[in-house]
């Protein structure tokens, strides 16, 4: 390790649009949970969005898109190739029924799972060897399978148990070349979050179980991240469930609500999610024998947060090169509401500190951040929750300053909505983002070097 402090400094490369955001009262594209938006892969990059044209209106339908772009370079012009799938229209104005992407490394498969809120799994996949022969593939719609309600592989498994009320798909790309998926099955404040794997040698879903299970809660990740020694690391928070039987429920409205979330937990899993283990390497849940993680199960709660101590649900996480796990969040448990940086380092103690004297602040329902790993350096991607404001900072931290000596690297507008990264461009020292800018969805591309 380097006895001196090194300097990032981050320089803007390009901004590209991908398209026009839908104008939906609800965001479509830029949700914190989308995971992911913005994947780097041989070569290519992908992007997942949903897009519209000038005329259309709150009640047009949407359809999903997918485009790539060759990274030849650094400073590559390569334009986006876009695939539409118009055989789906999206219809329900929802910020829960975003995108995600997913990609084989092993096959070369492209994977999506799109709107879902509490409804039957919608997913689809590529042909094989799309992304790992991408200058012999012609992009197009053709290029995709239909519509499936099942994970192909596990037709014979109980469906309502197992992929009805589908909320919040997440894909994670494997040392071995192969997929998870991660994702809630059941409503906010009741539900259960489980886990698959897709093995890309024979194309098919095999189930590893459920290993967070709710007791009259349910839990909300901040991030699922495997570390470099392929280790898979989770935050999360708990909401109880209110019951809210006979009440006109707005899709984005309580009474299961943020002001019912609490904590700040976490658990770790060293052979892909079959075992969990706390903080201190305890073993916690075995879906060998069907034993998940339980609110109540020991070591998992650091941080004690009350309910309407400010926690709000999947802010994020990242996972840094010496194996951190660093969590965005926020509270008002000193009466503010603030940012929190949570981490735990290599000794397994954990810190929790507060961002002080900020120019850009959280608001308890307002804008989530971002966080990612590079090097020795942390980056804090923070987007203002002030009204109308389009302002987006990034700030920057050292191992070497134990990740307290914040400054800013970037500060601009053209934020409209919640950031987004492409984690796996990172290594290639290229910060991009995606955002929504009010109205297009746009790629923003970083130089980092430090």
């Amino acid at each position: 390790m380097s006895l001196f402090r090194r300097e990032l400094s981050i320089s803007t490369i390009r901004r590209t649009v991908l398209g026009r955001d839908p104008p939906t009262v609800n965001r479509l594209n830029g949700e914190s949970f989308q995971q992911d938006a913005l994947v780097t892969f041989n070569g290519y990059q992908y992007a997942v969005f949903y897009g519209s044209d000038a005329t259309a209106t709150a009640t047009t339908p949407r359809h999903v898109s997918v485009a790539r772009r060759s990274l030849a370079s650094l400073a590559s012009q390569a334009q986006w190739e876009t695939l539409t799938l118009t055989d789906y229209n999206q219809t329900d104005d929802d910020g829960h029924d975003i995108i995600s992407l997913g990609i084989c490394s092993k096959d070369g498969t492209l994977h999506i799972a799109f709107d879902q809120h509490d409804n039957d799994l919608n997913y689809r996949i590529s042909r094989k060897g799309v992304a790992t022969n991408p200058s012999g593939v012609k992009w197009g719609p053709e290029l995709f399978g239909s519509i499936q309600n099942f994970l192909p592989g596990l037709e014979t498994i109980n469906r309502s148990e197992h992929f009805e009320n589908v909320t919040y798909p997440r894909f994670l790309s494997i040392p071995s070349g192969n997929m998870l998926l991660e994702m809630r099955v059941g409503r906010s404040g009741l539900g259960d979050d489980w886990l698959y794997e897709y093995d890309g040698q024979v194309g098919k879903w095999k189930e590893i179980g459920k290993y967070l299970e709710g007791v009259q809660n349910n839990a909300y990740i901040n991030g699922f991240d495997i570390d470099n020694k392929g280790v898979l690391q989770v935050s999360w928070t708990y909401r109880d469930f209110i019951n809210d039987t006979g009440q006109d429920v707005a899709v984005e409205a309580g009474p299961n609500g943020p002001e019912n979330n609490h904590d700040m937990d976490f658990g770790y899993s060293m052979d892909l999610g079959i075992t969990w283990q706390n903080n201190w390497g305890q073993t916690i849940a075995n879906m060998t024998s069907s034993e998940p993680i339980f609110p109540n199960s020991a070591g998992i709660t650091i941080f004690g947060i009350p309910k309407y101590g400010g926690i709000l649900n999947q802010e994020a996480q990242t996972v840094d090169d010496q194996r951190r796990i660093h969590v965005l969040n926020r509270e008002n448990t000193t009466g503010t509401e603030l940012w929190y940086h949570y981490w735990r380092s290599t000794t397994k103690d954990w810190t929790r500190s507060p961002f002080l004297d900020l120019s850009v602040t959280p608001t308890v329902l307002g804008k989530r951040g971002k966080l990612a790993a590079y090097h020795d350096n942390l980056i804090a991607i923070l987007p203002d929750n002030a009204p109308n404001s389009t302002r987006l900072q990034l700030l920057g931290s050292t191992a070497q300053g134990h990740f307290s000596d914040w400054s800013v690297l970037w500060d601009g507008v053209g934020n409209g909505w919640e950031p987004l990264l492409d984690r796996t461009r990172l290594n290639e020292g290229v910060l991009s983002m995606l955002i929504v800018n009010g109205t297009q969805v746009e790629v923003v591309d970083f130089e980092l070097s430090d």
